[in-house]
């Protein structure tokens, strides 16, 4: 028997742990097979069944507010989603639904939610269109939705990587390298930067556990990739300088003071010649004086600790200033490598793009080579045919003189 819960978990990646968030508001209900889309903040859910007999998801878009853990069922117009196993991707201010199933028939429409009309809308596409699909898995890299996988009306599983522009809604076969992900249906497909992860799904002889990832390497994506992975690393352009790291100015000082050594005016009184026992006097000079070496001593041994401590700070932060420098020119090398290699990338495409153009322009001369030895070969045909009318026109005129 499948259970299915309408319970709301989140996951701290601090000390990674799922947590179940208290919901109030309108609470969707129990479900499975769902899609959950993030705009603004806001979470967005709908589709999904409650029962595995279900023959279109259940009806209804939610949102979550996540400050408030409030639930609404907002109230939507347009033509209503009816599809299972759907995929879904948010790209501004639209949620793009593709495919699905109703009425156990994979469907091929794209459906595109906008979060501030809340209105649905059927939209046509262009392109290299793929086939109907439903358990496909979708994600989002700039401006292009990504969509692999999914099990289609003929019932074969899909192993083709299809991308949305949802600039001109035009659909692109994508010609891949590599091994492929094997054709499936279930997966997921999760993008960070300029790649796609692919995990699990199923198909008709197992399920998967293994996990692959493709490099997006289309030129058009390069430039916002490398903005994006330059921002993550906390860095606007590459600099070669090097900048010192600045030591703070820290006061050490002495909670302690000795104490001074008061000394005693002993009045005599000059009168007197009468002989004195300073015995007493010299032994509490001598304590006194045993105590300030003693303290003296105390704050020696306090300086001798304060400075071990503050060697082995100090050797601290050299070993942390070394690592943030090794770690430093990693990423610089980094970087610089994958400029490089996109530097050449790039290049080898302009070099490509530059034969071609080459083989085009010496074709077209070719070609105005030929029509120029054509437009000859006219103008002497046309002389040919003007020496014939002029010498048949004499003939005539002979023939009209007899």
């Amino acid at each position: 028997m499948t259970t299915v819960t309408e319970s709301t978990l989140t996951v701290t990646p601090e000390d990674v742990t799922w947590e179940e968030i208290p919901q109030s508001g309108d609470v969707p209900s129990a479900r499975e097979g769902h899609t959950l889309c993030v705009v603004k903040g806001s979470l967005y859910l709908f589709g999904g069944a409650s029962s595995p007999d279900a023959t279109e998801c259940l009806p209804g878009v939610y949102s979550f507010d996540i400050v408030t853990l409030t639930w609404e069922c907002l109230a939507v117009g347009g033509v209503a989603l009816r599809a299972l196993r759907h995929c879904s991707a948010a790209a501004g201010e639209n949620i793009y639904v593709y495919g699905g199933a109703v009425e156990g028939n994979p469907s091929d429409d794209l459906m595109v939610f906008n979060t501030v009309s809340l209105t649905w809308t059927p939209v046509r596409t262009s392109g290299s269109l793929p086939p109907a699909l439903w358990g496909q898995s979708c994600a989002l890299v700039g401006d292009q939705v990504f969509m692999f996988g999914g099990y289609g009306a003929g019932g074969d599983f899909c192993k083709d990587l299809y991308v949305l522009n949802t600039e001109n809604l035009q659909w692109q076969k994508m010609e891949v390298k590599g091994e492929s992900p094997a054709a499936c249906s279930g997966q997921t497909l999760t993008a960070h930067h300029d790649k796609l992860y692919v995990f699990g799904g199923k198909n008709e002889e197992q399920n998967f556990n293994d996990l692959k990832v493709m490099k997006l390497i289309n030129p058009s994506e390069r430039q916002p990739v490398m903005k994006e992975i330059l921002s993550e690393f906390g860095l606007q352009g590459i600099s070669h300088s090097f900048t010192p790291t600045k030591v703070p100015n820290v006061r050490y000082e002495l909670s302690e003071t000795a104490p001074s050594v008061q000394q005693k005016n002993t009045m005599v009184n000059p009168q007197v010649f009468v002989h004195r026992d300073f015995s007493a006097v010299r032994d509490q000079a001598m304590t006194l004086i045993q105590t300030a070496f003693t303290l003296l001593d105390q704050e020696f041994h306090k300086l001798d600790r304060e400075k071990s401590e503050l060697t082995k700070a100090a050797a601290a932060l050299q070993r942390e200033k070394d690592a943030h420098e090794a770690h430093r020119q990693q990423q610089q090398q980094e970087l610089q490598e994958m400029l490089d290699r996109h530097r050449s990338q790039n290049e080898a495409w302009l070099r490509a793009r530059a034969e071609e153009n080459d083989r085009e322009r010496r074709e077209l001369c070719r070609l105005r080579e030929v029509v120029l030895q054509e437009q000859e070969r006219l103008k002497e045909e046309q002389s040919n045919i003007q020496k014939r009318s002029e010498h048949l026109l004499s003939i005539m005129q002979q023939f009209k003189g007899m």
